[in-house]
């Protein structure tokens, strides 16, 4: 099995973070306005992206956004994102980013990480649960 590599995200690989968006949501965006997002979101101190790869290429990768939560008294991390290319799934790959997330958030003395996946993910919800997760809350949404 390749060796998957991880490592922060930088601005030049905004291309490359936004291919993979794309792969996680099955959509295309504005390129400029997710440009000046991810811009934005690297200078968030409390905003995290790391990258995995596999023999050079970018297959992989993870936002982490550590806020404190009033109801919790507690800081907690909150996966934003986790998609993996389709050519390296089944390599670890998506557990490997979810450690580096949980580590992240347990050095920042967060008390838990947290996620939201579509009701239609149903192969994601599988991994999630493998990965000792539980559904925990119900999620809402409205469109504005």
């Amino acid at each position: 099995m390749p060796e998957c590599v991880l490592r922060p995200a930088t601005a030049d690989d905004a291309r490359v973070v936004y291919g993979l968006i794309c792969e996680l949501k099955q959509a295309e965006f504005d390129r400029e306005a997710f440009r000046a997002g991810f811009l934005a979101n690297l200078q968030d101190r409390n905003m995290r992206y790391q990258l995995a790869g596999l023999n050079g290429e970018i297959v992989g990768m993870i936002g982490l956004h550590l806020q404190f939560h009033l109801h919790h008294a507690r800081w907690i991390g909150e996966i934003q994102e986790l998609v993996v290319m389709p050519q390296a799934r089944g390599l670890k790959v998506g557990s490997r980013l979810l450690a580096w997330a949980e580590d992240v958030a347990r050095q920042a003395g967060a008390e838990l990480t947290e996620l939201s996946t579509s009701v239609k993910r149903v192969d994601a919800h599988r991994f999630y649960v493998r990965e000792g997760y539980a559904q925990s809350h119900f999620r809402f949404t409205k469109p504005l």
